[in-house]
């Protein structure tokens, strides 16, 4: 609790120099203001010590005391600005998960004119069929290659048929177990094939077929 201290107004004149009465007390004016049955009228005003406000807001104070009292505010919450993550806008771009252009859907339908196909009844007794595009077309075990063949004795990329100039050739690519056409070893050579010849990988035959 802050101390409090008592102002004395009084009617009397105030003479500027202290005095002390009978009674000890010190008083300015013609008689002592403390003393019983002086005569003097006095009125008493009680005032706080401080002229500022203790919390925990920052006060300024009052000044000469002619004005009053002014308290200004300052929020101090601590805290800090966060700007939101612009984030990524959708559909903005894409993975192709085939770059290399040799998976199956890696190149646009559209852009490569078809030329013949594959035709097995190795893995499935009611048939398979593989279509043949003009360029590269990849035989092998792997996911992404043109014809991907479920055969443990095919190697990942097994061979290759080109169409290139109107012409058809096979060649394998350095396969565990080999490449056959007509039960013939083409060995690492390119070999061109013609339409109804049987190509063979792992344990997998083929029917080669052309379209033009």
């Amino acid at each position: 609790m802050s101390t409090k201290k008592t102002e004395i107004f009084q009617d009397t004149p105030n003479t500027g120099e202290f005095k002390q009465c009978a009674n000890g007390h010190y008083y300015q004016g013609a008689t002592c203001p403390y003393c019983k049955g002086s005569g003097n009228s006095t009125s008493t005003v009680t005032v706080p010590e401080s002229n500022s406000i203790n919390d925990n807001n920052k006060t300024v104070p009052q000044g000469d005391g002619s004005q009053t009292s002014k308290t200004e505010v300052i929020n101090n919450g601590g805290g800090r600005r966060t700007n939101p993550h612009k984030g990524t806008e959708f559909g903005t771009d894409f993975t192709d998960l085939n770059s290399d252009g040799l998976g199956v859907n890696s190149t646009p339908r559209f852009s490569r004119k078809l030329v013949g196909w594959l035709v097995t009844y190795s893995n499935d007794p009611l048939g398979m069929d593989y279509k043949l595009f003009e360029g590269r077309n990849i035989i092998g075990r792997d996911m992404d290659c043109n014809v991907s063949v479920n055969d443990g004795r095919v190697s990942a990329k097994h061979a290759v048929i080109l169409y290139r100039a109107g012409k058809y050739s096979i060649t394998d690519q350095q396969s565990s177990h080999g490449t056959y056409v007509n039960d013939e070893d083409i060995e690492l050579n390119p070999r061109y094939l013609n339409d109804g010849d049987i190509i063979c990988v792992g344990k997998t035959i083929f029917k080669f077929r052309t379209s033009l």
